[in-house]
């Protein structure tokens, strides 16, 4: 608000420069600022329609980040990033295709508890029901991903998590870092804590 009476101000005195510096050109120093009343109000028109233009080019801090990149930051368990975006105003609800898994799909996956704490706070759908890529298949719910990767740490040992993994066709780096982690059951445990209170 005070840029822009900032701007009015610059723009006044411009418009007022500019109309001074034209009567004196066309009717001498005591031409009459009455005469030319339009041609002010004419001119003000123009420069404040010409700053609007000038302004509506520029991006306005604040904007929405793109939803695409708070999918790929915690897609990657880019903890930082994703809360920084979150907190920013990004699509809590953002998917990887119209009918594709959600952010909290892949929030809960990762066993990313701050992510998934973060993605329900912002309005995040937590009983929204998917396949990964939106294909055909079961559709599942965040919750469920959380609870299969809880058991699936919890039935095998540590050291034979990557490869049991591996061998069901999973090789994302951030789900193979994120349960291979020492304290991934405890953090799988709490997404499932989460999203079970919101869950219906």
């Amino acid at each position: 608000m005070i840029a822009l009476k900032q701007a009015s101000f610059i723009l006044d005195r411009l418009i007022q420069g500019t109309d001074s510096d034209f009567l004196r050109k066309n009717h001498g120093a005591t031409g009459s600022m009455a005469a030319h009343k339009g041609s002010y109000a004419d001119m003000k028109i123009k420069f404040l329609f010409l700053f609007v233009l000038v302004i509506s080019l520029f991006p306005i801090t604040g904007c929405k980040p793109n939803p695409a990149e708070l999918m790929t930051a915690i897609k990657a368990d880019k903890t930082a990033d994703a809360l920084n975006l979150i907190g920013k105003g990004a699509d809590a609800n953002v998917r990887i295709s119209p009918t594709g898994w959600s952010a909290l799909h892949f929030a809960a996956r990762n066993g990313n508890v701050e992510e998934v704490q973060s993605l329900l706070n912002a309005g995040a759908d937590a009983n929204y029901a998917a396949t990964m890529d939106g294909k055909p298949g079961s559709p599942v719910k965040p919750l469920a991903l959380a609870q299969i990767m809880l058991e699936v740490i919890g039935q095998v040992q540590n050291s034979q998590i990557e490869a049991n993994l591996r061998e069901s066709g999973v090789d994302d780096p951030a789900l193979l870092k994120s349960a291979t982690d020492s304290s991934a059951g405890v953090r799988y445990q709490k997404v499932v804590e989460l999203l079970t209170k919101a869950t219906k």
